[in-house]
């Protein structure tokens, strides 16, 4: 009996002092806190990037200029938008039409609206401009009857790359966004007689096939790999967002993450961009944030080590990229 009392004791202590060593991690679980890291993010985009049209009844065409020079044509107004249902909307018969128009130019703004420069395939765009579309008939949401297709102008110093519309249904902020779709719509350089008739703006003409999310853009057909972000173990998609951010051109890739290796994936990444790699995160109450330079194509991973940052630092740098 005092045999077997003596080994409990010794068993007991044994567990005791493994419980005390060094080299075991205690890992604490941290609250699901991407949907605070969204919410902050939220303050990054100015209120001058939202404008909106109201109209009366209107029967005539109209052009619309918003306060960041971006002309959108209302033509056919009779037949132009549906509802739900897919019943015809005539204009001329909505004493209260909205057009509510999201001009996103920031790589910043980009990250902030969690939109990301990426089709639903995981090709990588440049964006040449970025606009969300919403109409409204009495606050019924409005969509383009098919067949129809809305005409827009967009500003552009160099109106050079963009060549193809690309369009996603979410909504501005709080739906997921899966992905831009390519659409049959091509893009074409323009040149019309600016808003003080002084002179003429350069800039991207292109006819959205849907409203919401549309984007003048190309796909970047660079050669491809893959690539993988690490962070410390308790870093994980229930409490970080990551991004690879291009430098030189309008472009934010979301990183997806692998909970088999732990690490923010991308499958294709076009080679030879000077990129920042970009988490941030919040554990608990504390922010942090880790941000490095590398060359895509270079390697295919690079590790990040997360500095605790206040909200605000953290909303500062987003708005810098």
């Amino acid at each position: 009996m005092h045999k077997f009392r003596i080994t409990g004791l010794v068993l007991l202590l044994l567990l005791a002092g493994w419980s005390c060593r060094k080299d075991v991690d205690t890992f604490r679980p941290y609250d699901i806190s991407v949907a605070d890291i969204a919410l902050a993010l939220q303050r990054i985009p100015v209120a001058q990037s939202t404008s909106l049209l109201m109209l009366n009844n209107q029967q005539a065409d109209t052009i619309y200029t918003t306060p960041g020079g971006v002309r959108i044509f209302l033509t056919h107004l009779d037949q132009l938008f549906s509802n739900a249902s897919g019943t015809v909307i005539p204009c001329n018969t909505c004493p209260d039409f909205r057009l509510e128009v999201v001009e996103v130019e920031s790589k910043g703004d980009l990250v902030a609206r969690n939109t990301g420069t990426v089709t639903t395939g995981n090709q990588v765009l440049e964006s040449g401009r970025t606009l969300h579309l919403k109409a409204t008939c009495n606050g019924e949401e409005l969509h383009l009857t098919p067949g129809n297709l809305l005409k827009i102008q967009i500003p552009a110093e160099q109106p050079l790359f963009a060549n193809q519309v690309f369009t996603n249904p979410a909504g501005v902020s709080a739906d997921p966004f899966a992905g831009w779709t390519s659409t049959s719509e091509p893009v074409t350089n323009a040149e019309w007689t600016n808003s003080n008739n002084t002179g003429f703006q350069l800039g991207y003409q292109l006819f959205a096939p849907a409203l919401q999310w549309v984007c003048a853009g190309r796909v970047l057909e660079e050669a491809n790999s893959s690539f993988c972000l690490e962070l410390p173990l308790g870093f994980s998609d229930q409490n970080t967002k990551t991004y690879m951010v291009f430098k030189q051109i309008q472009s934010v890739l979301p990183l997806t993450y692998n909970a088999s290796d732990f690490r923010f994936c991308a499958p294709f990444v076009p080679q030879g961009f000077g990129v920042q790699l970009v988490s941030i995160s919040k554990l608990g109450t504390q922010y942090w944030l880790a941000y490095k330079d590398v060359e895509t194509g270079s390697t295919n991973s690079a590790p990040l080590e997360p500095q605790k940052m206040t909200e605000q630092q953290v909303i500062d740098f987003i708005k810098n990229l």
